[in-house]
Order: C-alpha cells, then structure tokens, then sequence
C-alpha cells in the first residue's frame, strides 16, 4: 500500500504572506520582465536570481522591495562561506546563518554579502527548522519566490 502525505500549505494567499513577512521586505534592483513572464531577474551581489514573481501585476523594472521565499528540501549544518548557487531547473543552493526561527515552519536566512554589500534575508520553509544562530547550507526546491508590495497595498 502506498501512503501519501501531503503537507499543509505555505500560505493562504499571496496578500497574507505579504501581510506577515513584510519586515522582512528588502529593497532589490530588478530587471524588467517580458510581457507575461512569471519571472523576474533580481540583481545580487552574488549575481542574478532568477524568482517566481507571486504578484498578479506586472513589473516594469528599477528597485522594489522584495520577500524572498524558499521551501526547503533539506539543510545541514554548514561551514563554508555564505552564498547563493543556482543549481538548475530552478533550484539553488544558499548558505548563511540563521536568524529568527518564526514557528515550527518558518525560519529567517540571513546571507551576507561577499564584498560587504547589502546582505540578503529569505524566509525559509522546512518541517524542522535549525535553531538561531545556526550556519546552514539549504538545497532549495523550485521555484525560488518573490512578493512585491505594490500587488498587496491597493
């Protein structure tokens, strides 16, 4: 016999997720998306990110205050610097320490940057979230996601 377990889901809607996250909003360089692409290429210090842009409105490009949201597939505690890798097919890699555990789902993921730049924050997913403080190297499932306030604040 076969069992399947379905995890609840991440969120509620897209607004709520804004709702709830939104301190943890940062202000990111983004090229402008081709009509009707899902995708936006957000520039990093550690090069572009390639997200699911969670918004129903387009994007017309320049800065815009970002979440960056991940579930995770599985992490272990890491000693190597922090970075962001893509891995293919929309996954990456992202080392760096934790910062707030939110619940029993939800944890903070701080990245810094490489040249001392702006560090990056994600709000992660993972059944069993490492403690605070906690140096992990995270294998991210596709896609890697993006909330935008002004789809939100109307």
């Amino acid at each position: 016999m076969n069992v399947t377990t379905r995890r609840g889901a991440l969120e509620d809607s897209p607004e709520s997720f804004w709702e709830r996250f939104s301190s943890y909003a940062q202000s990111w360089p983004v090229s402008p998306e081709p009509m009707g692409s899902p995708m936006l290429e957000v520039l990093t210090p550690w090069g572009p990110l390639f997200v699911f842009d969670r918004a129903l409105t387009p994007f017309s490009g320049e800065e815009t205050p970002l979440i960056f949201h991940g579930q995770v597939e599985r992490w272990e505690e890491a000693t190597e610097a922090p970075t962001i890798e893509p891995l293919g097919g929309g996954r990456y890699l992202v080392r760096g320490r934790v910062g707030d555990v939110l619940d029993a789902q939800y944890f903070v993921l701080q990245v810094e940057s490489p040249n001392d730049e702006k560090n990056l924050q994600m709000i992660l997913a993972a059944p069993s979230p490492p403690g605070p403080g906690t140096p992990v190297r995270a294998y991210l499932a596709p896609p890697l996601m993006a909330f935008r306030p002004d789809a939100y604040s109307r």
